[in-house]
Protein backbone atom coordinates (compact mmCIF):
# COMPACT_ATOMS: atom_id res chain seq x y z
CA UNK A 1 0.00 0.00 0.00
CA UNK A 2 1.48 3.55 -1.11
CA UNK A 3 1.64 6.47 1.67
CA UNK A 4 2.40 9.83 0.40
CA UNK A 5 3.16 12.59 2.97
CA UNK A 6 0.89 15.45 2.47
CA UNK A 7 1.31 18.14 5.33
CA UNK A 8 4.43 18.32 7.58
CA UNK A 9 5.37 20.62 10.55
CA UNK A 10 2.39 19.63 12.26
CA UNK A 11 2.11 19.54 16.27
CA UNK A 12 0.54 16.79 17.58
CA UNK A 13 -1.77 15.40 14.88
CA UNK A 14 -4.62 13.30 15.57
CA UNK A 15 -8.48 12.44 14.97
CA UNK A 16 -8.96 13.10 11.01
CA UNK A 17 -12.65 14.24 9.51
CA UNK A 18 -13.12 13.58 6.07
CA UNK A 19 -15.95 16.53 5.32
CA UNK A 20 -18.55 16.41 2.57
CA UNK A 21 -16.65 18.89 -0.11
CA UNK A 22 -13.76 16.64 0.66
CA UNK A 23 -11.69 18.68 3.38
CA UNK A 24 -9.80 16.76 5.58
CA UNK A 25 -10.35 18.73 9.20
CA UNK A 26 -7.88 16.73 12.15
CA UNK A 27 -7.07 17.83 15.91
CA UNK A 28 -3.83 19.63 16.64
CA UNK A 29 -3.11 18.39 20.17
CA UNK A 30 -0.07 20.75 20.46
CA UNK A 31 -1.48 24.09 19.24
CA UNK A 32 -5.30 23.56 20.71
CA UNK A 33 -6.91 23.71 17.03
CA UNK A 34 -8.57 22.06 14.87
CA UNK A 35 -6.44 22.37 11.15
CA UNK A 36 -8.34 21.92 7.74
CA UNK A 37 -6.44 20.25 4.80
CA UNK A 38 -7.65 21.38 1.64
CA UNK A 39 -5.52 21.38 -1.95
CA UNK A 40 -1.91 21.03 -0.31
CA UNK A 41 -2.70 23.62 2.51
CA UNK A 42 -3.35 23.49 6.31
CA UNK A 43 -4.86 25.92 8.02
CA UNK A 44 -7.02 26.84 10.94
CA UNK A 45 -10.27 25.66 11.12
CA UNK A 46 -11.52 26.45 14.65
CA UNK A 47 -9.83 27.53 17.87
CA UNK A 48 -10.39 24.71 20.71
CA UNK A 49 -7.95 25.45 23.05
CA UNK A 50 -6.33 22.88 25.28
CA UNK A 51 -5.79 19.30 23.47
CA UNK A 52 -8.11 18.05 21.05
CA UNK A 53 -7.41 14.52 20.20
CA UNK A 54 -10.11 13.14 18.59
CA UNK A 55 -13.02 14.55 16.40
CA UNK A 56 -16.26 13.13 14.30
CA UNK A 57 -18.45 14.44 12.22
CA UNK A 58 -21.93 14.97 12.91
CA UNK A 59 -25.12 14.66 11.20
CA UNK A 60 -26.08 18.43 12.06
CA UNK A 61 -22.69 19.01 10.31
CA UNK A 62 -20.76 19.54 13.16
CA UNK A 63 -17.81 18.07 14.40
CA UNK A 64 -17.63 16.54 18.11
CA UNK A 65 -14.19 16.76 20.02
CA UNK A 66 -12.81 15.06 22.91
CA UNK A 67 -10.74 17.69 24.54
CA UNK A 68 -8.17 16.36 26.68
CA UNK A 69 -7.76 19.71 28.84
CA UNK A 70 -4.13 21.51 29.06
CA UNK A 71 -1.15 20.81 26.71
CA UNK A 72 1.64 19.71 28.43
CA UNK A 73 4.64 22.63 28.73
CA UNK A 74 2.52 24.90 26.93
CA UNK A 75 1.45 27.00 30.74
CA UNK A 76 -1.94 27.08 29.28
CA UNK A 77 -4.49 25.88 32.37
CA UNK A 78 -7.46 27.70 31.04
CA UNK A 79 -9.08 24.63 28.85
CA UNK A 80 -11.80 21.94 30.65
CA UNK A 81 -11.09 18.54 29.80
CA UNK A 82 -14.46 16.56 27.85
CA UNK A 83 -16.60 17.22 24.87
CA UNK A 84 -17.05 19.75 22.29
CA UNK A 85 -18.99 20.52 19.42
CA UNK A 86 -17.21 23.09 16.99
CA UNK A 87 -19.91 24.78 14.10
CA UNK A 88 -19.10 25.07 10.92
CA UNK A 89 -18.83 29.18 11.67
CA UNK A 90 -15.38 28.06 13.81
CA UNK A 91 -17.70 28.36 17.04
CA UNK A 92 -16.93 25.57 19.86
CA UNK A 93 -19.23 24.80 22.94
CA UNK A 94 -18.71 22.71 25.96
CA UNK A 95 -21.32 19.63 25.81
CA UNK A 96 -19.96 18.45 29.17
CA UNK A 97 -16.80 17.52 31.40
CA UNK A 98 -18.49 15.03 33.85
CA UNK A 99 -20.70 12.09 33.16
CA UNK A 100 -22.57 10.35 35.33
CA UNK A 101 -20.96 11.81 38.22
CA UNK A 102 -17.35 11.21 37.37
CA UNK A 103 -14.95 14.11 36.14
CA UNK A 104 -13.51 13.25 32.65
CA UNK A 105 -9.60 13.59 32.53
CA UNK A 106 -8.79 12.63 29.53
CA UNK A 107 -11.48 11.92 27.21
CA UNK A 108 -9.29 10.58 23.43
CA UNK A 109 -11.50 9.42 20.95
CA UNK A 110 -15.43 9.06 19.71
CA UNK A 111 -17.52 7.44 17.62
CA UNK A 112 -21.54 7.18 17.43
CA UNK A 113 -23.06 4.52 18.08
CA UNK A 114 -26.17 2.73 16.25
CA UNK A 115 -28.34 3.70 19.28
CA UNK A 116 -27.48 7.54 18.58
CA UNK A 117 -25.49 8.29 21.04
CA UNK A 118 -22.01 9.09 21.60
CA UNK A 119 -19.27 6.72 22.77
CA UNK A 120 -15.90 7.97 23.39
CA UNK A 121 -13.26 6.34 25.83
CA UNK A 122 -11.43 8.67 29.04
CA UNK A 123 -7.73 7.42 29.30
CA UNK A 124 -7.97 8.60 32.38
CA UNK A 125 -5.19 10.36 34.56
CA UNK A 126 -2.75 7.27 35.56
CA UNK A 127 -0.24 8.38 33.22
CA UNK A 128 -0.81 11.81 33.05
CA UNK A 129 1.54 14.13 35.40
CA UNK A 130 -0.73 17.39 34.70
CA UNK A 131 -3.10 15.98 37.54
CA UNK A 132 -2.80 15.11 40.98
CA UNK A 133 -6.14 13.09 41.09
CA UNK A 134 -5.25 9.85 39.98
CA UNK A 135 -8.39 8.30 37.50
CA UNK A 136 -8.62 5.19 35.52
CA UNK A 137 -9.09 4.58 31.97
CA UNK A 138 -12.86 4.54 31.49
CA UNK A 139 -15.55 3.71 28.21
CA UNK A 140 -18.85 6.63 28.17
CA UNK A 141 -21.65 7.63 26.41
CA UNK A 142 -24.02 10.26 26.00
CA UNK A 143 -27.00 11.07 24.84
CA UNK A 144 -28.71 14.22 22.96
CA UNK A 145 -30.11 15.19 26.49
CA UNK A 146 -25.75 14.73 27.81
CA UNK A 147 -26.99 12.58 29.98
CA UNK A 148 -24.48 9.46 30.34
CA UNK A 149 -23.05 6.17 31.59
CA UNK A 150 -20.14 5.19 32.26
CA UNK A 151 -20.20 1.29 30.55
CA UNK A 152 -16.67 0.24 31.96
CA UNK A 153 -14.07 1.15 34.15
CA UNK A 154 -10.24 -0.03 32.48
CA UNK A 155 -7.50 0.43 35.21
CA UNK A 156 -3.88 0.93 33.85
CA UNK A 157 -4.53 -0.34 30.46
CA UNK A 158 -5.19 3.68 28.90
CA UNK A 159 -7.82 3.30 26.77
CA UNK A 160 -7.46 5.02 23.26
CA UNK A 161 -9.41 4.80 19.53
CA UNK A 162 -13.01 3.67 19.45
CA UNK A 163 -15.06 2.44 16.82
CA UNK A 164 -17.79 0.43 15.21
CA UNK A 165 -17.40 -2.46 12.87
CA UNK A 166 -20.32 -3.58 10.61
CA UNK A 167 -22.03 -5.50 12.56
CA UNK A 168 -22.31 -3.08 15.07
CA UNK A 169 -20.16 -4.16 17.41
CA UNK A 170 -17.90 -1.75 19.62
CA UNK A 171 -14.49 -1.80 19.31
CA UNK A 172 -11.96 0.41 21.35
CA UNK A 173 -7.92 -0.06 21.32
CA UNK A 174 -5.84 -0.45 24.98
CA UNK A 175 -2.21 1.51 24.24
CA UNK A 176 -0.62 0.55 27.69
CA UNK A 177 -2.12 -3.37 27.30
CA UNK A 178 -0.95 -3.52 23.76
CA UNK A 179 -4.19 -5.09 22.39
CA UNK A 180 -7.60 -4.10 20.82
CA UNK A 181 -10.76 -4.88 22.91
CA UNK A 182 -14.66 -5.73 22.05
CA UNK A 183 -17.76 -5.24 23.84
CA UNK A 184 -19.32 -8.67 24.15
CA UNK A 185 -22.50 -8.80 26.04
CA UNK A 186 -21.77 -5.78 27.56
CA UNK A 187 -17.99 -7.33 28.42
CA UNK A 188 -14.92 -6.44 27.31
CA UNK A 189 -13.06 -9.15 25.40
CA UNK A 190 -9.47 -9.38 23.84
CA UNK A 191 -10.25 -9.04 20.07
CA UNK A 192 -6.12 -8.97 19.16
CA UNK A 193 -3.44 -9.16 21.29
CA UNK A 194 -0.34 -6.97 19.67
CA UNK A 195 3.25 -7.47 20.78
CA UNK A 196 4.95 -5.03 23.02
CA UNK A 197 6.19 -3.25 19.54
CA UNK A 198 2.46 -2.14 19.06
CA UNK A 199 0.99 0.49 20.61
CA UNK A 200 -1.95 0.98 19.22
CA UNK A 201 -4.19 3.98 19.25
CA UNK A 202 -6.76 5.11 16.77
CA UNK A 203 -8.19 3.33 14.04
CA UNK A 204 -10.13 2.83 10.99
CA UNK A 205 -12.41 -0.35 10.11
CA UNK A 206 -12.71 -1.20 5.98
CA UNK A 207 -16.57 -3.00 4.76
CA UNK A 208 -14.49 -6.58 4.47
CA UNK A 209 -14.34 -6.58 8.34
CA UNK A 210 -9.90 -5.29 8.37
CA UNK A 211 -9.09 -3.07 11.23
CA UNK A 212 -6.66 -0.60 10.18
CA UNK A 213 -5.04 0.60 13.63
CA UNK A 214 -2.28 2.74 13.79
CA UNK A 215 0.30 1.65 16.34
CA UNK A 216 2.48 4.60 17.54
CA UNK A 217 5.69 2.43 18.41
CA UNK A 218 5.47 0.21 15.28
CA UNK A 219 6.05 2.79 12.70
CA UNK A 220 2.99 2.76 11.06
CA UNK A 221 -0.31 1.08 10.87
CA UNK A 222 -0.92 -2.38 11.47
CA UNK A 223 -3.79 -4.29 9.45
CA UNK A 224 -5.67 -7.03 11.08
CA UNK A 225 -8.18 -9.65 9.96
CA UNK A 226 -11.87 -9.54 10.86
CA UNK A 227 -10.39 -12.66 13.25
CA UNK A 228 -7.71 -10.48 15.20
CA UNK A 229 -4.85 -11.90 13.14
CA UNK A 230 -1.84 -9.47 11.67
CA UNK A 231 -1.82 -9.47 8.12
CA UNK A 232 0.34 -6.37 7.23
CA UNK A 233 2.26 -3.50 8.38
CA UNK A 234 2.13 -0.12 6.77
CA UNK A 235 5.17 1.40 7.53
CA UNK A 236 5.34 5.37 7.72
CA UNK A 237 8.71 5.28 9.51
CA UNK A 238 6.34 7.58 12.27
CA UNK A 239 4.65 7.33 14.73
CA UNK A 240 0.86 6.52 13.39
CA UNK A 241 -1.75 8.21 15.94
CA UNK A 242 -5.44 8.13 13.69
CA UNK A 243 -6.51 7.48 10.96
CA UNK A 244 -9.93 7.29 8.86
CA UNK A 245 -11.15 6.09 5.46
CA UNK A 246 -12.45 8.17 2.63
CA UNK A 247 -13.80 5.69 -0.38
CA UNK A 248 -10.09 3.10 -0.68
CA UNK A 249 -8.08 6.14 0.27
CA UNK A 250 -6.85 5.88 4.16
CA UNK A 251 -5.64 9.48 5.79
CA UNK A 252 -3.41 9.14 8.27
CA UNK A 253 -1.71 11.21 11.11
CA UNK A 254 1.10 10.81 12.92
CA UNK A 255 4.55 12.15 14.49
CA UNK A 256 8.11 11.86 14.78
CA UNK A 257 7.87 11.06 18.48
CA UNK A 258 5.34 9.45 21.15
CA UNK A 259 6.13 12.34 23.26
CA UNK A 260 4.08 15.19 23.53
CA UNK A 261 6.00 18.41 24.04
CA UNK A 262 3.87 21.01 23.35
CA UNK A 263 7.59 23.33 21.48
CA UNK A 264 7.55 20.02 18.96
CA UNK A 265 6.50 20.44 15.51
CA UNK A 266 7.43 17.24 13.89
CA UNK A 267 3.47 16.00 13.40
CA UNK A 268 2.45 14.87 9.79
CA UNK A 269 -0.19 14.07 7.99
CA UNK A 270 -0.33 11.29 4.87
CA UNK A 271 -2.59 9.64 2.51
CA UNK A 272 -2.22 5.81 2.14
CA UNK A 273 -4.03 4.28 -0.93
CA UNK A 274 -5.45 0.78 -0.16
CA UNK A 275 -6.76 -2.01 -1.76
CA UNK A 276 -10.04 -1.63 1.24
CA UNK A 277 -12.97 0.65 0.72
CA UNK A 278 -13.79 1.97 4.05
CA UNK A 279 -16.86 1.20 6.16
CA UNK A 280 -19.54 4.50 6.38
CA UNK A 281 -19.22 6.13 9.96
CA UNK A 282 -22.68 5.59 12.13
CA UNK A 283 -24.08 9.06 11.65
CA UNK A 284 -25.38 10.52 14.34
CA UNK A 285 -25.85 14.25 16.52
CA UNK A 286 -26.67 15.24 20.15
Amino acid sequence: MEATLLASGLGFPEGPVVMPDGRIVFCDGNVGELLVYQGGTVSTFARTGGSPWGAVLGRDGAIYVTQGGNVPGSGDTSTVSGIQRVRMDGTVELLCSQVAGHTLYGPNDLAFGPDGRLYFTDSGSEEDFRFDVRSPGRLFAIDGRHDGEMLLERPRVYPNGIAYDGQRRLYWTESLAHRVCRLEDGKATTFSQLSDGHVPDGMAIAADGRLFVCTTISGGVTVLSPDGEVLEEIQLGQHATNCIFDRSALYVTATHTADIEASQRTGTFWRVETDAMGLALIPGRL
